[in-house]
């Protein structure tokens, strides 16, 4: 059970020189022949554990090339009967029988620890199954296995998502493809065969969509039932979510099926690849980081003859702790973990005979030599694979001079932590100049073929040539790395490593060269790796700086690069730990990912302790430190978590005061202070704390004032000074306190001007004094001060567009101006100037719009376009405009499914796309429509409930959701229940 509840034919492996000399492992083979042999099959999950350089990576290739036969039960039943002690006769016997013994048994090996290149990101929750579901289609293709709900849920989720820019025959086995592609093409008018997945969104004019998904439900065999079930998860949270468990159910019923293979074999490569730079954290983050695969292994249907081996540097039980999870968790009794230690003398011996170093004293040599334990009795020692590969290349390459390498030439044995660089220097002290040079190089690359060999080669000064590079290749640290192909090669991080803490001259112009390359080729993430070796200060600083920037115009596929990037950045000390994580933390919090937000926060405070343990009057890290505990409070004051978040809060303040304890006039923790003091403000104002409130933005505004004591030409604090005073002027008009109100805006738009003043292009200010202008209008046009009111709408729309001369591509100016003029068209429609009032709608739109032709992913502007084609519907419906009141109640739907899509659990969209529902329900049951009506006031219902159950303190959330319930409740026979 689930812990949830033409011919087969072996790849060639001729050209293979590792995997035919794989040495030992004979308990692991026999083990892994009585999964593939016994009946029932055991209902556990194979996981191999050890250190890197063992040979688990090895060890997974021979099971899958060598191992993965079934035999007949009577040839079975005479080996399974051998003792342990025997198990070098077994897996001899597995490995070399006669094809006439057994039947192939397919395999299928998934590595996470491929690094990512566009669409194949093995470690992702989408793409990395996508990438299972391809291999294992080529690996079945016999059996012609099927995975309807997978391949539906994984259809439904491109062309809603529409971001893949690889095509449906790259991301699905052709059969599929097959099927679908003509679909497609029906509704997109267009051949989409080698057309991008992104461009397939445009189907969804007319409901092409909907249509397009109910033909493939069909071709696919798809049950209504499953279909709809599908339809209704959250594309980027619930169904991405449930597509391992949607996998995992086809397997087992294709397993369940009549044409299968007795076993199914699948192997997993280099698990701990899924947390790399994540390895130090803790509880549901930790957890997060295999979530999906936990997923996969649990709905999995073992005793079906699905076989899984997982290997990994840490034992799944007693580190990875995966009985202990949060969630997905899996029992002890369904791992079966498997310690993968160093070679005994014999096996090391075996290994040294299949590469013809047979000569006793010499072999017995390299074998003391390579071991972890040199001293201790022979048949105690532990030989180390890598080290004892080093040392076969040294004597082959030696070899390959005329020479012979003695005995003694392996006497003097190094300490253990030094034995890599000894070995190194050794095996290429006997090899050619230009592969010599070309190996110090190459370990700058994080993965090469013979292109960038050559181009290393001009660069580096040595000869490159398609003979030096097979005899490099042939290296037993050189690996292959399916980056781009099969021709793409890694050095051993263990060599990497070695030259890189050396400092190696010949490695550092190699960086120089890889950098350029990069840059010129508009690899910018991977220029920047190279900058980082060359200068680990000056690497981070443009990360951070690019990175930044990259989220700041919502440029999140640079985003991603960067961010698998970071995984191999040497940042060498705490402050811009602490500074990259905050960053890091930004973007998860720009998708609604708390979780991960808040452990790079959490991460961030942790690097600031750090770095104030060693310096506890650092004031950049208290400042720091003071900022990533402000993040932390406005993340949880976004889940209405209002006390933590006033915790956060608080703490925040202290470290930033602790700093100014320190030193008085540190501007930059006066400023920061005066934010936090602001946020805090924002927060007590919600839940109903005005006066409190209003002392943390009089605080707020009193920090600003200090820092501007000290440097009165502060742009950014009187910025900030305007920003907390608009705050302040909120909370008045909210308390009608209008005239306080009104004054406190002036200061506002006094402080914006003295900065402006100041620097006339300061556009961060332009864009504030925009805002605050839009807010006093809002109060002027309370006060039915209609003409003051539409001046301060014109002023900051003026404002904005200010900036925009400055930046034409300024989001944020854009999407306030379409603030300002979505605030001006309410205004004329309350005066019942309606057709200026849909002009400035327009406006407003067309302001959004073009924000999110800069940032297509953009959430603001998607929020902010949804409301005003809302209100442009309520308008619109007025005026007995129906049919364009529908449109644009629809369109205001897509804007908030489109942000939704980006954060799933923004509850502003969540909010205003139920609202958007409730109207376009009315405007239905006021044209006799019902049934539709109440298709939206239910859809309407469920916003609600979603935004309530991410934040279940929102009050006006609350009530709308109760008056909506009141009103379903009293229609009687058509009542719809919550």
């Amino acid at each position: 059970m689930p812990i949830d509840d033409e011919d087969f034919e072996s790849e060639s492996i001729g050209d293979d020189r590792k995997l035919q000399l794989f040495t030992d492992r004979h308990e692991f083979t026999r083990r892994f022949a009585f999964y593939l042999n016994e009946d029932p099959p055991p209902e556990q999950i194979l996981y191999f554990f050890g250190d890197g350089g063992n040979g688990k990576s090895l060890l997974l290739k021979h099971l899958e090339f060598h191992c993965s036969k079934r035999f007949a039960p009577d040839v079975w039943q005479q080996w399974r009967a051998l003792p342990e002690s025997q198990a070098a006769e077994v897996a001899n016997f597995v490995r070399y029988a006669a094809a006439k013994t057994y039947k192939p048994i397919p395999a299928v090996r998934h590595d996470f620890g491929l690094i990512p290149l566009k669409e194949d990101k093995p470690q992702d929750r989408f793409y990395g199954l996508l990438m299972l579901r391809r291999n294992l289609a080529a690996e079945t293709k016999k059996y012609k296995f099927k995975f309807p709900n997978y391949d539906f849920a994984c259809f439904w989720y491109l062309l809603n998502k529409g971001e893949s820019q690889a095509t449906l025959n790259q991301l699905f086995p052709d059969d599929v493809a097959e099927v679908v592609v003509p679909i497609v093409e029906t509704f997109a008018d267009f051949p989409v065969v080698a057309q991008a997945v992104a461009v397939l969104k445009g189907i969804d004019k007319f409901g092409g969509i909907k249509r397009a998904m109910k033909l493939i439900q069909n071709r696919l065999g798809v049950s209504d039932e499953k279909a709809e079930e599908i339809r209704r998860l959250d594309i980027d949270t619930e169904l991405t979510d449930c597509l391992a468990k949607l996998f995992a159910g086809d397997l087992n019923a294709a397993m369940a099926g009549k044409n299968k293979p007795d076993r199914l074999v699948m192997l997993f490569d280099t698990h701990e690849k899924m947390w790399d730079e994540k390895r130090n954290s803790q509880g549901a983050t930790f957890w997060y980081q295999d979530e999906w695969f936990r997923r996969l292994l649990r709905a999995l249907d073992y005793k079906l003859g699905i076989v899984v081996a997982v290997a990994g540097r840490e034992c799944p039980v007693t580190q990875l702790r995966w009985p202990n999870a949060s969630k997905f968790p899996i029992p002890a009794d369904y791992i079966d973990a498997q310690l993968v230690w160093h070679l005994s003398p014999d096996d090391a011996r075996d290994y040294l005979h299949k590469v013809k170093i047979d000569k006793t004293d010499l072999a017995d040599a390299a074998i003391k030599y390579a071991s972890v334990n040199p001293d201790d009795p022979w048949e105690n020692l532990q030989v180390h694979p890598f080290y004892l590969g080093l040392c076969a290349d040294a004597v082959l390459a030696e070899r390959k001079r005329g020479m012979e390498l003695l005995s003694s030439d392996f006497a003097r044995i190094p300490k253990l932590e030094n034995k890599t660089a000894e070995l190194t220097d050794r095996l290429l002290s006997y090899v050619d100049r230009e592969v010599r040079s070309a190996v110090h190089s190459l370990s700058a690359c994080r993965a090469f073929d013979e292109d960038l060999y050559v181009k290393l080669g001009v660069g580096c000064h040595f000869q490159a040539s398609s003979a030096n590079f097979e005899i490099l290749t042939g290296f037993s640290f050189v690996w292959k790395s399916q980056k781009q192909g099969d021709n793409w090669y890694r050095i051993h991080d263990l060599l990497r490593r070695l030259d890189a803490d050396r400092d190696d001259p010949k490695t550092r112009k190699a960086h120089e060269i890889l950098e350029r390359h990069y840059r010129e080729v508009g690899n910018v993430a991977e220029a920047i790796f190279h900058a980082n070796r060359l200068d680990w200060q000056r690497g981070v600083e443009e990360w951070k700086e690019v990175f930044d920037e990259a989220l700041r115009k919502s440029r999140y596929k640079e985003c991603e690069a960067l961010l698998e990037v970071r995984d191999e950045l040497g940042i060498k000390s705490d402050y811009w730990l602490g500074r990259v994580s905050r960053s890091e933390g930004d973007y998860y919090a720009q998708f609604a990912r708390y979780v991960e937000a808040k452990q790079e926060y959490l991460e961030a405070v942790a690097a600031c302790n750090s770095a104030l343990l060693i310096a506890p009057d650092d004031i950049n890290a208290l400042n720091n430190k003071g900022n990533a505990l402000t993040s932390l409070g406005e993340l949880q004051a976004k889940l209405s978590e209002f006390e933590v978040a006033k915790q956060y809060y608080f703490e925040a303040i202290a470290a930033l005061n602790s700093a100014l304890l320190i030193a008085p006039d540190f501007i930059m923790a006066l400023k920061n202070k005066g934010i936090a003091l602001q946020s805090l403000g924002y927060l007590q104002a919600k839940v109903g704390e005005f006066e409190a409130a209003k002392h943390s933005y009089f605080m707020a505004i009193a920090a600003c004032n200090s820092a501007l004591l000290i440097a009165p030409d502060d742009i950014c604090a009187l910025n900030n000074k305007g920003n907390a005073l608009t705050s302040l002027g909120y909370l008045q008009a909210k308390l009608s306190e209008f005239e306080v109100a009104k004054q406190s805006y002036f200061e506002a738009i006094a402080a914006c001007n003295s900065a402006l003043l100041i620097a006339p292009d300061y556009i961060n200010a332009l864009k504030n004094k925009g805002i605050v202008l839009t807010n006093l209008g809002y109060l002027q046009a309370k006060l039915s001060e209609f003409e003051a009111a539409k001046q301060s709408y014109f002023e900051a729309i003026a404002a904005c567009n200010s900036a925009l001369l400055i930046a034409p591509d300024y989001i944020n100016a854009l999407n306030n101006k379409g603030n300002a003029l979505r605030s001006l068209g309410y205004l004329q429609a309350k005066l019942s100037e309606f057709e200026a009032a849909k002009q400035s709608y327009f406006e407003a739109i067309a302001a959004y719009n073009s924000a999110l032709h800069i940032a297509p992913d953009y959430v603001f502007p998607l929020k902010n376009k949804g409301i005003a084609l809302r209100s442009l519907g309520d308008l619109q419906a007025k005026l007995s405009e129906f049919e364009a009141a529908k449109q644009s109640y629809f369109e205001a739907i897509a804007a908030y499914n489109s942000a939704l899509l980006i954060a799933p659990d923004y509850i502003s969209a969540l909010k205003n796309k139920g609202i958007a529902l409730r109207s376009l329900g009315d405007l239905q049951e006021k044209l006799s429509e019902r049934q539709e009506a109440l298709k939206n006031w239910q859809k309407a219902l469920e916003m609600f409930d979603r935004s309530l159950a991410i934040a279940p303190n929102r009050d006006r959330i609350r009530n709308r959701r109760d008056s909506l319930q009141q009103f379903l409740d009293n229609l009687g026979e058509h009542t719809v229940s919550s």
